[in-house]
């Protein structure tokens, strides 16, 4: 899909068939959002009327001083509604208008104060509506309230949180929808506490349901390591890796193992970002004998409801598909509230899913679900093509003004394999011995900070993406004998990608000068522009690094020879996964 844009942030997707999907602005998302949460006001006011009426039916005693503390944060939280749609109405007019400076412009908002104000509403909403509930809430009563919402009084169901609630059930259906899946099949969707939740969910499933002992599972060259930390100690099944990301290698290993479980994910969390065609994979084994008796399990974190998984397998021979993702990322609008995470299965699963979540703790509980944004599909594919876009173009700008002493990744074919989006992440990767060692990445990282304050954009350091604003991170593999990574999780605003740019630049000459200044060329060659005569931003020796003991042989990949873990085959990735 290739993004085309319209007035500043306004997007349409076009997909490969020709067929273009309208995407929102910035402004437009939020201004849909704030709707919601006004009905969502609404409905909390409805609740507070209903059981204020069967207080009154049934001589039902109130404290009046929390009642107050209601009515009170109420009138504020519409208040401030209110103002908040003001301003974003504002601040779209100024958008569209040619003149810089009008009488309104005093009410404009900037990209970032949009979200804090909205995260602000969120969470006052949210105690506003939590404030009389109950984490067991009450059938019936005698003289006291034990519940806020009416639909727990004399329901059939059991009230208790850890076995569901109505507002987390019905923000699963909407995020369901927002994520466009697919529709060939029936699934549903269960919301967990994080994403590892989601994943031991999912793994309680496959060991209590699909292996016994003596199975094997195979598994990419990699998944986030805390998923195969669960899956390294398992002694009564096997567990294999893959040679390679690619579909044919997987499928292979599967298949020469009798593999009865799959995991294999679209994009991974490593310096190289490799990628698995999973609509290649997925239109190769619905067609292949075998494979309708195994299970393919799908992390798509890192591509937030980018691919229709469930119309990709679709055949007669198609395997049982799991999906899951950790919705701290992408799916709150940035605002980094809570943990969360989610699993996506066949519905004919439900029964089983549901009881394994109930029974391990996993679910995501209902004052927890009132602090997520009410996205739908739009809102979900404007923002991921926003910052997609953004990261694209970061990624470009680096490679353009590299000066040859580091590499910097982005799955820029993300098309190619039928995505609607690519991310959000930039990764770094330097060339010179110990450079990308923890200590020399964080001196790295501070630099890039300090030269963002000079730039006068917004950056923070620290783990996570898929944030508003732009985080740098020092990343570690988790894996044996690969180094630790610079990671660009790049923010929501087009504005700051240029001065992003910049101060990513500016720390990685002054680390590189600072801490290796062998690495830096720049001004010492004779025509004057800091890159040498070639052209190409390396030695005129032809090999990429000088061989004159730097760390580096002279047979010109860049790579020592002797096991580092550092295989040109495929990327630079490891055939084996050692944690």
């Amino acid at each position: 899909m290739t993004a085309v844009s319209h007035w500043p942030g306004s997007f349409r997707t076009a997909d490969p068939k020709g067929r273009e999907t309208p995407l929102l602005s910035i402004v437009d998302a939020w201004s849909l959002l704030l709707s919601r949460l006004k009905q969502t006001s609404e409905t909390i006011k409805q609740r507070f009327d209903e059981r204020s009426r069967v207080g009154e039916k049934k001589d039902i005693r109130a404290d009046e001083w929390c009642t107050s503390i209601f009515l009170e944060a109420y009138t504020r939280l519409l208040k401030l509604t209110t103002e908040f749609e003001m301003q974003l109405a504002i601040t779209k007019t100024e958008g569209q208008s040619a003149s810089a400076n009008t009488p309104a412009s005093s009410f404009s908002l900037t990209v970032w104060q949009i979200e804090e104000r909205y995260r602000a509403l969120i969470q006052l909403q949210s105690f506003v509506g939590s404030l009389f509930e109950r984490a067991t809430p009450s059938y019936d009563q005698s003289k006291v309230f034990w519940w806020f919402d009416p639909s727990y009084y004399q329901s059939t169901g059991i009230n208790y949180d850890r076995f569901g609630s109505p507002d987390v059930r019905d923000f699963e259906k909407r995020l369901l929808d927002a994520l466009q899946l697919g529709n060939q099949q029936p699934v549903k969707l269960a919301l967990t506490s994080s994403g590892m939740s989601a994943f031991s969910v999912l793994q309680q499933y496959v060991l209590q349901e699909v292996v016994k002992a003596g199975d094997t599972i195979v598994v990419s060259p990699y998944i986030y390591f805390e998923s195969f930390q669960h899956l390294r100690p398992l002694s009564h099944v096997q567990v294999v890796n893959s040679e390679t990301f690619e579909a044919e290698d997987i499928i292979a290993t599967a298949e020469r193992h009798n593999a009865k479980v799959v995991y294999v994910d679209p994009m991974v969390n490593t310096v190289g970002l490799e990628t698995t065609d999973l609509r290649k994979f997925a239109q190769m084994v619905s067609s292949r004998d075998g494979w309708s008796d195994r299970h393919v399990i799908i992390d798509g974190t890192l591509v937030s409801g980018g691919m229709e998984v469930y119309n990709w397998f679709h055949g007669p021979h198609a395997p049982q598909v799991l999906y899951y993702e950790s919705a701290h990322k992408y799916i709150q609008m940035g605002m980094d509230v809570i943990m969360c995470g989610f699993t996506v299965y066949p519905e004919a699963l439900d029964s089983t899913m549901s009881l394994i979540r109930q029974n391990t703790g996993s679910v995501l509980y209902s004052r927890m679900v009132t602090v997520l944004p009410p996205i739908d599909s739009t809102v979900h594919q404007s923002r991921m093509s926003w910052i997609t876009t953004n990261a694209e173009k970061l990624y470009l700008i680096l490679e353009k003004r590299n000066i040859g002493v580091a590499e910097f990744m982005f799955p820029t074919h993300w098309r190619r394999m039928g995505w609607r989006h690519g991310g959000n992440v930039v990764t770094i990767r330097f060339y010179g011995e110990g450079m990308n060692k923890r200590p020399s990445l964080e001196a790295c990282s501070d630099l890039i900070l300090r030269a963002a304050e000079e730039e006068g954009v917004a950056m923070t350091k620290g783990a996570g993406l898929g944030f508003s604003i732009t985080r740098i991170y020092e990343s570690l593999a988790f894996i044996k004998n690969v180094d630790p990574y610079l990671r660009v999780s790049v923010g929501v605003d087009p504005k700051d990608v240029e001065p992003v740019a910049r101060a990513i630049l500016k720390g990685v000459e002054r680390h590189c000068r600072l801490y290796h200044p062998p690495m830096v060329h720049l001004k010492s060659k004779a025509n004057g522009n800091g890159i040498p005569a070639n052209g190409n931003g390396f030695p005129a020796n032809g090999n990429g690094f000088p061989a004159n003991g730097n760390g580096f042989p002279a047979n010109g990949n860049g790579f020592p020879a002797n096991g580092n873990g550092t295989i040109v085959r495929f990327n630079g990735f490891p055939p084996k996964v050692e944690i």
